[in-house]
């Protein structure tokens, strides 16, 4: 027992001795000391003007086996700098006498807010953080590009709908920014020319209203892209980040809490565009008025990934697509739902998606044919869902949901045609009214589906296996999503490339 009170004082003793050497250890103020720093630069992605960007961060370490004192710790251009700092928990643009203790660091965080002017290429922002230190003189460089913008949003105090002009083109001189829900209005249409690039705020979209119309010009060298506006490295492949494209049956009365819903948003058009990071990609929603001919949206050499839910929703509406990816989602690359009239050709729908702990539980395609209200089954015919000359694939065992109501039967028409997919057992393949030609078990070795890159091997099962009738069927699919001609002697490949 005495021995171990007696270790109990000599430690105790020893960490006094100690504590109280460091907290009388003297400030180091030899000119030969000096401190270092984890980067010489920071260097800031592509920033909107106005708008803030992500932080950035650096350490600050002493090194010295003594306490150190920075006299100061300034922006080289002073208060009107657009950066902004963080220097160990104290917001400001400088600082004075902050010590650092031996052997040990501080943080440093930056932001920046870039100015407006009449440049429309992107620009670049220089500034230094200045820091003199026993009479030594060393700095941080800090670098940003700044990208002017139109910006598109609300109002003050008005919510976050919003009209945009009626019969509006949006144009490629700068990008666009959408804070909020833009709005396409009854009987107007949105125009988006060739080579725009829209950038989306997190929580906001674009609506096309009932009997509105959305057209986007995109082209194959200057496609239209949909995204969002965290323009970093760290933001580039993060679903979820901005809500959807909605081609909606809403009205401004459904906007403002009452429940009027009219005909489908019409002739809409989107060809070349890639849309990414979103909830949903695109949700297209159709109330049927009988009319088989009537298409709600004509999809074309388009991509739709990194969607955290579904790339594309549509709900009981009629599409026409073709040379198109819906990839890479949280749930369903294509969830046809509520019945509705849809035709595919040489279209991918690939799903390998990998999310940190998050796992994906539903299959890449999913049909239905019904809604539930209560108690009630309501059904919605599926009047067509056409797959010619597809492939269906991803990291689950089967990647077609179908999901009829009991009434199912007629009021649920689909058909798989020189496809290649990825089906379970339990749907059975041996009706033709349902599948033809097709190809199962068969891997179609894509380049590199991590990164999103859908270019099947040259050795696919799928290659030279697709009909000439279906490429050929109006409107022609003479060319690949990359512009290659289509081989039709042997046959054309499945999905949208023609592998060379």
């Amino acid at each position: 027992m005495r021995n171990k009170s007696f270790y109990f004082l000599l430690s105790f003793i020893v960490f006094s001795v100690v504590s109280s050497c460091r907290k009388n250890a003297q400030v180091i103020t030899d000119s030969s000391a000096k401190i270092a720093f984890s980067a010489d630069t920071i260097m800031f992605d592509t920033v909107f003007t106005t708008v803030g960007s992500a932080t950035q961060n650096f350490v600050i370490y002493n090194h010295n086996s003594q306490p150190i004192n920075v006299s100061s710790i300034r922006l080289a251009t002073g208060a009107g700098s657009y950066y902004r700092l963080n220097v160990d928990g104290s917001p400001g643009k400088s600082f004075t006498n902050v010590q650092i203790g031996p052997n040990d660091s501080l943080w440093v965080f930056i932001e920046v807010t870039i100015d407006p002017n009449n440049k429309t290429t992107p620009f670049i922002l220089n500034d230094s953080i200045l820091f003199m230190t026993n009479g030594n003189l060393q700095w941080v460089d800090l670098v940003a590009f700044g990208q002017n913008a139109h910006f598109h949003k609300p109002a003050p105090n008005t919510g976050s709908a919003f009209f945009v002009n009626c019969n509006d083109t949006w144009t490629n001189d700068l990008p666009h920014v959408v804070y909020g829900y833009a709005l396409v209005d009854s009987n107007c249409t949105l125009t988006i020319n060739q080579g725009v690039s829209v950038y989306f705020h997190p929580g906001s979209g674009l609506i096309v209203l009932s009997d509105g119309t959305l057209k986007v010009n995109g082209v194959r060298d200057a496609p239209v892209s949909f995204l969002n506006d965290r323009l970093g490295v760290a933001y580039t492949e993060v679903p979820g980040q901005w809500d959807r494209i909605w081609i909606s049956s809403l009205t401004p009365t459904n906007l403002i809490g009452g429940k009027q819903i009219g005909p489908a948003a019409k002739n809409c058009t989107i060809n070349y565009a890639i849309i990414k990071n979103a909830f949903v990609g695109l949700q297209v929603d159709t109330v049927y008025d009988g009319n088989p001919n009537t298409v709600t949206l004509q999809l074309d050499n388009s991509i739709i990934e990194n969607a955290a839910g579904v790339a594309l929703l549509g709900q009981g509406s009629t599409i026409r697509c073709t040379n198109s990816i819906f990839a890479n989602c949280g749930q369903y690359v294509a969830a046809l739902a509520y019945g509705g009239d849809y035709n595919f050709r040489h279209c991918t729908f690939a799903n390998y998606w990998n999310q940190g702990s998050s796992n994906r539980t539903t299959p890449s395609i999913y049909i239905n044919n019904y809604f539930t209200s209560g108690s009630t089954t309501y059904v919605r015919p599926i009047r067509n869902a056409y797959f010619g000359n597809c492939i269906v694939y991803g990291d689950l065992n089967g990647e077609i949901g179908l999901d009829s109501a009991k009434t199912g039967g007629s009021n649920f028409n689909f058909m798989f045609d020189h496809s290649l997919i990825s089906i379970n057992d339990s749907i059975s393949t041996a009706n033709p009214a349902h599948f033809k030609s097709i190809i199962t078990g068969e891997d179609p070795m894509f380049k590199d589906p991590t990164n999103n890159n859908y270019l099947q091997a040259i050795t696919c099962a799928g290659n030279d296996q697709g009909d000439p009738n279906i490429t050929n069927a109006p409107p022609k699919i003479n060319l690949d999503l990359l512009g290659n001609m289509r081989i039709q002697g042997a046959g054309p490949d499945m999905g949208p490339y023609e592998v060379k």
